[in-house]
């Protein structure tokens, strides 16, 4: 990213403007002043000869910085404003001998329409309110209001009041201050962070304890454990959801992909198009059975399989096309579109994707047959390993039936070679106590994710990380961002207590089962993905406080980047 200056701008000779800073209408800096790297200059700011503004500074609408006015980096000015630099000015009086400096060290904030008289010094991370007059230093770290300003409390580094006591903590990031008198400081020798999971298993158990121990009577009370009417019931349910003819419950997500490949009849010989961004299931599956994963590249920006490059992948052999809904997101639909074209069964890897919609319907009812995982840590996830697999053609249902359970119709009489894919009777209870929440949890995880992109919007648009792409009918089971100091990033989150993961390390393509690397082996897109992403805690149990948290530190780390 350069410098941007307006049109409307003037930037006089002789003024030095650091790297990527913008300047914005009817701005005025003049000869000799100097504006740092990465500031922002609002409309109608007056930058005067010598003035210094640090790095990152970011200033309002209506605001002029005069003679002998020093702003530090990462200094905040709101709208309109007001420096002095006399105590006594008279228009018809030559007073430029009598300048009298202020100082606004790093990181303090003035909020709009302040008057800082001059020959005073704002202390580091302090706070004027808004409309305050200041006739007298701040110190660091305080939060003042009125006129004359006075101390009214105080406020942490990332700009959060600071409660009363003497030794206190920051209510979002948890950083320790010492108070004594008129001084603050930040606390070294800080404890631990409050830890921020990824995935917030205990707090959904304990959300769902009651029913879930309600659901594990019945089921013991009934004697009935493999298969029967809880699973027959969450099948029920599961059609109503995802509007689609059949639902069959099994063993588990990677299950739910092997047997609806088996009842494809997929086998040796045959291509399967996939995705190299994925579990290792959506791969393992079509090897179990002996055909070739074929892989078509990502799109960059939405982390799915690339309807083009999966246009460009169909031989004669292609017998089936897998994509996979990634993170929660619904794959392009021109996937769907190219398939039909060419008579190719799609088999839809729904398993992070549950509750997400498309133009055309829920995802999983796209294709020919759609796959879901209730893993522990999916948006609807069971005690221990489940699976579904939905269509709308009946006589594929039937062929899943008859797959799951050895391949015998009646019991004992085995027409086919399937498997054991019977979904437990106490999964489907406790899965059937959780479905009504689905709804209420998925909202949850979009309004994280909301925040996250007004909390980094900023550093997206400045280059430093890259958002998901916004899709109403996203369900956020993962929220992956990506950044080129990827690893630099998670272990600082770390360091502070916020789990992330990398979803995922290493494409399919490059995985030691293959032996050597898979023809198409310029996967570029996925290659970069991996090198790149970091997923952020976005489960439904995340706070509000966790997660200015995790925004504040990214803020942090991020702010430097090149």
């Amino acid at each position: 990213m350069t410098t941007f200056v307006h049109d409307t701008a003037v930037v006089e000779p002789g003024a030095t403007i650091g790297d990527e800073t913008k300047i914005w209408h009817h701005c005025h800096v003049m000869r000799g002043a100097r504006v740092g790297a990465r500031a922002v200059l609002g409309k109608d700011v007056f930058v005067a000869s010598t003035a210094s503004i640090g790095e990152r500074v970011k200033i309002q609408n209506g605001v002029s910085v005069y003679d002998g006015v020093t702003l530090e980096d990462d200094v905040f000015v709101g709208p309109h404003a007001v420096f002095t630099n006399v105590e006594n000015p008279r228009a018809f009086v030559d007073r430029r001998a009598e300048l009298q400096k202020t100082i606004v060290r790093r990181g303090a904030t003035l909020g709009a329409g302040a008057i800082i008289v001059c020959g005073h010094t704002i202390g580091e991370y302090a706070f004027v309110a808004a409309g305050a007059v200041v006739t007298k230093d701040v110190p660091a770290f305080a939060l003042v209001a009125g006129n004359p300003a006075r101390r009214i409390g105080w406020m942490s580094r990332a700009g959060h009041r600071l409660p009363e006591g003497n030794d206190v903590q920051c209510p979002v990031t948890r950083e320790r201050y010492r108070i004594d008198g008129e001084v603050c400081n930040p606390v070294s020798d800080e404890p631990p962070p409050e830890k921020i999971p990824l995935q917030d298993i205990a707090a959904e158990t304990k959300f769902f304890e009651p029913k879930l121990r309600a659901a594990f009577d019945r089921v013991l009370a009934g004697g009935v454990f493999i298969m029967g009417s809880e699973v027959t019931a969450l099948e029920r349910s599961m059609t109503d959801l995802l509007h689609v003819e059949h639902a069959v419950g099994v063993s588990s997500g990677t299950d739910a992909l092997l047997v609806s490949l088996m009842a494809l009849g997929i086998g040796p010989g045959d291509e399967v198009i996939t995705t190299p961004l994925s579990f290792f299931a959506t791969v393992g599956a079509i090897l179990r059975l002996g055909a070739k994963p074929v892989f078509a590249d990502i799109d960059l920006a939405t982390q799915n399989i690339d309807p083009e490059r999966v246009r460009q992948a169909i031989t004669d052999k292609t017998k089936a096309i897998l994509p996979v809904h990634l993170f929660g997101r619904p794959v392009d639909l021109k996937v769907f579109d190219i398939a039909a074209e060419r008579g190719i069964p799609v088999v839809e890897d729904a398993a992070q994707a549950l509750g997400a919609t498309t133009d055309r319907g829920h995802v999983g009812g796209l294709g020919t047959i759609g796959c879901f995982s209730f893993f522990p840590t999916k948006n609807l996830g069971a005690l221990g390993d489940g699976g579904l697999v939905v269509t709308n053609d009946a006589k594929l249902a039937e062929r899943v039936r008859l797959l799951r359970a050895h391949g015998a119709k009646p019991k004992y009489h085995h027409v086919a070679l399937g498997g054991n894919f019977r979904l437990d009777a106490l999964q489907a209870a406790f899965l059937r106590e959780k479905l009504p929440y689905l709804e209420e949890l998925t909202e949850r995880r979009r309004v994280n994710a909301a925040a996250y992109r007004e909390g980094l919007g900023e550093l997206e648009a400045e280059g430093r990380i890259v958002l998901p792409p916004e899709h109403p009918g996203h369900v956020f089971h993962q929220y992956v961002v990506r950044t080129a100091r990827r690893d630099e990033v998670k272990a600082t989150l770390a360091e502070v207590g916020v789990e992330t993961a990398v979803y995922y390390p290493e494409p399919l393509h490059r995985m030691p089962v293959f032996g050597t690397a898979q023809a198409g082996d310029d996967m570029t897109n996925a290659q970069k993905t991996c090198r790149e992403n970091l997923a952020l805690p976005i489960n439904p149990w995340l706070t509000a406080i966790g997660l200015r948290r995790i925004v504040n530190q990214l803020r942090i780390d991020l702010a430097d980047s090149d």
